[in-house]
C-alpha cells in the first residue's frame, strides 16, 4: 500500500513538473512573439516616417515631444511613440487620443476581442455567423469536405457545377490568407477536384463585377474595396469610425497591400476626399493609373454598404471592432467579401481620420498578464 502510494505522489510530482515546465515554455514563447511583432511594428514605422520626412519635411519637434509624452505617460510605453509620429506627420499635428497600431494589437485586441475576433479566419462560417445575403459565398473547403452556405455537403464531382453555375470565373481565399496573400481566382476552363483539394481549407466565393465608378477610377482589374471600421462600446451599440476606398494597381486580379492606393471616405456623406494615400502614406490627388481625382466622386451606395456593416456587427458586438471589406458591383448591390475581427489594423484610419477611439476608453487598457 505505502509503495502504492509513493508511486500516484511520485506520479503526481511528475505531473506537476511538466505543467509548470509547459507553462514556462509558453511563457518564454508569447515572450518572444511579442519581442518579435513589438520590433516589425517599430520598423515599419521608421520606414514610413522616414519615406514622410524624406518627402515633407521632418516631423516638428513640438509635435515628436507631445508624441513621446503621450507614449510614456498615458500608454504606458516609449515604444508606443513610433506609430504617433507617423499619424502626426500625417495630420500635420499632434492630437490626443490616437490608439497606435502595436499598442491596439497588444494591449486592445486581447480585451475587445480575443479569441472571438479569430473566428474571421475561419470564413466558412460567415454564413453561420451573420446570415447576410451580402456575402458572395458559394462554398467553403473544411476539413477535407466542402460545404455550401446552407450548411449542406457538395459531394467532390458537383463542386464545379456548383462554382461555376453563374459564371466562368470564382474567387478562392485560403483561411490563412491576407493582404491579398492566399487569394486564387480559379476559371472553369482549367478547374480539376484534384488542383481544389491541393488549395486547402478556404471559401470560395462569386467574382464580383464592380460598379463602373470604380471600374473607372482604379483603371485595374482588381475589385476596388470599401474598408469600414466599426466599433461596440460597453453597451453593445454599434458605430462607424472609419472609411476609406481602396484601389489595386496594374494588371493584378486581386487587390494587393503592398501596391494599393487608398482614399479617404466622409463617413457621413460617402464622399471621397481630395487626397488619396500611396502604400508610403505619401500623399496623391489622383489615381496613377486612371488620373481621374479622388474629389467629386462618392462611394456607390454608400448607405447601403454602412447599414449591412452595422447590421452584421450588431450580431456579435462582443468582438469589439471590426474591419469589413466591401464592394458595390455592377448593379449597385452591396457585397461584403471578408470581415476582420482580429488583427484588423487601424493605423491608416487613425492616421487619416483619428482619433477615431478616444471616447472608448482604449488607452486605458493594458497588455494581458
Amino acid at each position: 500500500m505505502n509503495g502504492s502510494l509513493c508511486i500516484i505522489g511520485a506520479v503526481g510530482q511528475s505531473n506537476e513538473t511538466m505543467n509548470t515546465l509547459f507553462n514556462a515554455a509558453k511563457s518564454v514563447a508569447k515572450a518572444a512573439l511579442r519581442r518579435h511583432y513589438a520590433r516589425n511594428h517599430i520598423l515599419a514605422a521608421q520606414a514610413k516616417l522616414a519615406k514622410l520626412e524624406a518627402a515633407y519635411g521632418p516631423l516638428n519637434a513640438t509635435d515628436r515631444a507631445r508624441c513621446d509624452a503621450y507614449a510614456v505617460e498615458v500608454l504606458g510605453h516609449a515604444k508606443f511613440a513610433h506609430w504617433l509620429y507617423v499619424f502626426a506627420h500625417v495630420a500635420g499635428e499632434y492630437r490626443d487620443g490616437w490608439i497606435p497600431d502595436n499598442f491596439y494589437d497588444e494591449c486592445v485586441l486581447p480585451h475587445n476581442s480575443g479569441n472571438y475576433g479569430e473566428l474571421s479566419n475561419l470564413r466558412g462560417l460567415n454564413s453561420v455567423l451573420f446570415d447576410a445575403p451580402e456575402f458572395p459565398d458559394i462554398a467553403a473547403s473544411v476539413n477535407g469536405m466542402y460545404m455550401g452556405r446552407d450548411g449542406r455537403v457538395i459531394p467532390e464531382n458537383q463542386l464545379a457545377e456548383r462554382l461555376f453555375q453563374d459564371s466562368d470565373r470564382v474567387i478562392f481565399k485560403s483561411d490563412s490568407s491576407q493582404s491579398g496573400v492566399g487569394v486564387t481566382v480559379l476559371r472553369r476552363e482549367d478547374f480539376d477536384a484534384a488542383r481544389a483539394r491541393a488549395l486547402g481549407p478556404g471559401l470560395y466565393q462569386r467574382f464580383i463585377r464592380q460598379h463602373e465608378l470604380f471600374e473607372r477610377l482604379g483603371n485595374c482589374p482588381a475589385v476596388a474595396t470599401l474598408r469600414l471600421t466599426t466599433a461596440a462600446n460597453e453597451a453593445g451599440q454599434v458605430s462607424l469610425r472609419g472609411a476609406y476606398l481602396r484601389f489595386g494597381q496594374g494588371t493584378g486580379d486581386y487587390l494587393q497591400s503592398a501596391v494599393e492606393v487608398n482614399a479617404v471616405v466622409d463617413l457621413q456623406t460617402g464622399e471621397l476626399g481630395a487626397t488619396g494615400y500611396l502604400p508610403s502614406y505619401l500623399k496623391i490627388d489622383r489615381h496613377p493609373q486612371s488620373e481621374l481625382p479622388f474629389a467629386g466622386h462618392s462611394v456607390p451606395n454608400f448607405r447601403g454598404c454602412l447599414d449591412a456593416a452595422l447590421r452584421c456587427h450588431a450580431r456579435m458586438p462582443y468582438v469589439r471592432c471590426i474591419g469589413w471589406d466591401m464592394t458595390v458591383d455592377e448593379d449597385g448591390g452591396v457585397q461584403i467579401l471578408e470581415w476582420n475581427g482580429g488583427h484588423n489594423g487601424i493605423k491608416f484610419t487613425e492616421a487619416t481620420q483619428g482619433p477615431c477611439f478616444a471616447d472608448l476608453g482604449w488607452n486605458k487598457l493594458r497588455r494581458p498578464a
